[in-house]
């Protein structure tokens, strides 16, 4: 079956139709969203960029304070302000976390939306390192990846691998030039983490020929570069630098004198090679068209990508207007977020819907709450009186959304938090398969329980599908015992679950 332009560019490039908003009727109007994207106020982190880095700053000062007054404290009494300490974290964290959905869900730039979701996950960096984490992460987001998606790769590398976020996650702030001032005087040594997975995951891709004298040398030449824990802003701490010269892929950087310098021309370098360019373009394509992209498409983006130095709008470009981009539908699934989105947009769902629910009841003690999901009596043993102590108000938790935040999770794709640098899995099977299925059919029941209304099935199915929807999931709408339960069919259909 040959889909319309339009719907396809809805489902396989976009986040869905939405009732009110016109999908793209050509290639132009797609790259278009490029623009319109960069120019768009962002929702998350919640209240706006500068919203989350003032929360960055108010926290340092905080727990600055904190750890002066923890000095005169006992230890019970500086459980309580731990606990509280985190769970303001977590509350902050799970406010950007819902106004993340409402982005994807309100933003009439589905392709540009597509994309950031693709980069931050080949970019991957989680919540969970630390506890500053949770504010950074969505900082993140918004100011080393989005502002650069549809520039120069090499600038992209450089915003995101060099970002404080990145710099944490893979434990570049842990690795000193073994033979740097700091290095000798800390006795401490190099962290071959981010180097490594500059060369495996962010550039040349895992089989490409470097080698692990690549991976060590790269990690020389970053050594220097840290975070300024009192404005989580990256620096480069001269002292912190390992001396000398080192060759990474066939490229020499340093010498008597090291600088930032070094770094920037190694991640250009990196950038421009042959494997990166084709490790880079084939990830994009199979992201979008299949989980073996056509050949043909993934030399035209190389070819583009050659020609204009890296811009990675002329590689977005040659892959939507190969006509093999256009074919065979339903070759990929929706990662959990895809699909979550996609359904909230067919429900036309209001920011009110996505919000968090507010803080959970007040329990009996602080012994009943827990942090990040996990109980904190293990961590009580030597302050049982705590147990004694009415809860705090200032330590309650706010509750996920379970159509957004909660869902997501449930279905494998916390937001923010991978399992590894390497990200969430793209690839089709991970997502279609018995339990994860299960559980995409529970949410639709859910969302069209509480967000469905009077709706009719068959125009719901044609205003999300169109003429994506097969005969036999129109039948088996059609014949839905009521509507409620024919949304829910609707949404957990084959073609709703695929691109």
């Amino acid at each position: 079956m040959s889909l319309t332009f339009s719907t396809t560019a809805a489902l396989r490039f976009g986040t869905g139709f939405r009732p009110g908003q016109t999908p793209p009727e050509s290639v132009e109007e797609m790259l278009a969203q490029l623009d319109a994207g960069r120019r768009e106020a962002l929702v998350f982190p919640d209240g706006g960029l500068a919203a989350g880095r003032e929360r960055i700053s108010d926290t340092v000062s905080e727990l600055a304070e904190l750890k002066l007054a923890g000095k005169d404290m006992d230890a019970v009494t500086r459980r309580v302000y731990r606990v509280r300490y985190l769970t303001g974290l977590n509350n902050l964290l799970a406010k950007d976390e819902h106004a993340r959905f409402m982005q994807a869900v309100l933003s009439p730039n589905g392709f540009n939306e597509r994309l950031a979701a693709f980069w931050v996950n080949h970019f991957s960096v989680s919540t969970r390192k630390e506890d500053f984490m949770r504010l950074v992460v969505p900082v993140y987001e918004a100011e080393a990846i989005r502002p650069y998606m549809a520039g120069r790769f090499a600038d992209l590398v450089k915003t995101a691998v060099l970002h404080p976020a990145m710099l944490i996650y893979l434990d570049q702030v842990k690795s000193f030039g073994p033979t740097s001032p700091q290095g000798i005087k800390r006795k401490a040594g190099l962290n071959e983490n981010l180097g490594r997975e500059l060369l495996e995951l962010h550039t040349l891709g895992a089989g490409s020929g470097y080698t692990q004298t690549d991976v060590r040398n790269a990690a020389y030449v970053l050594t220097g570069m840290t975070v300024d824990r009192n404005t989580y802003r990256a620096r480069y701490a001269v002292n912190m630098a390992e001396p000398g010269s080192r060759s990474v892929f066939g490229k020499s950087y340093g010498g008597s004198a090291r600088g930032q310098g070094d770094i920037a021309a190694m991640i250009e370098d990196l950038a421009a090679t042959p494997e990166t360019r084709n490790h880079i373009c084939r990830k994009i394509a199979h992201h979008f068209l299949s989980d073996t992209p056509p050949p043909e498409v993934v030399e035209a983006m190389t070819t583009a990508w050659q020609r204009n130095d890296g811009d990675l709008t002329a590689v977005y470009t040659a892959m939507l207007r190969h006509p093999r981009s256009w074919d065979n539908e339903g070759q990929k699934a929706k990662l959990p977020f895809d699909y979550i989105v996609s359904g909230l947009r067919a429900l036309s769902a209001e920011e009110n819907d996505m919000r968090d629910l507010g803080f959970a009841p007040v329990k009996t003690t602080m012994a009943d709450q827990a942090i990040d999901g996990e109980s904190m009596m293990p961590a009580m043993t030597k302050a049982r009186d705590i147990d004694s102590k009415p809860l705090d108000p200032a330590t309650r938790k706010l509750r996920p959304n379970p159509l957004t935040v909660q869902a997501v999770a449930r279905l494998g794709q916390p937001l923010w938090r991978p399992q590894s640098p390497a990200g969430f899995d793209d690839g089709f099977s991970a997502w279609i398969a018995g339990g994860p299925l299960a559980d995409r059919i529970a949410w639709a029941r859910l969302a069209a329980a509480k967000l469905g209304g009077n709706r009719d099935p068959r125009d719901f199915l044609q205003e999300t599908l169109r003429d994506a929807a097969r005969q036999d999931t129109i039948d088996i709408v059609s014949k839905a015992p009521n509507r409620q339960m024919g949304l829910a069919l609707a949404l957990a259909s084959p073609e709703f679950n695929r691109r």
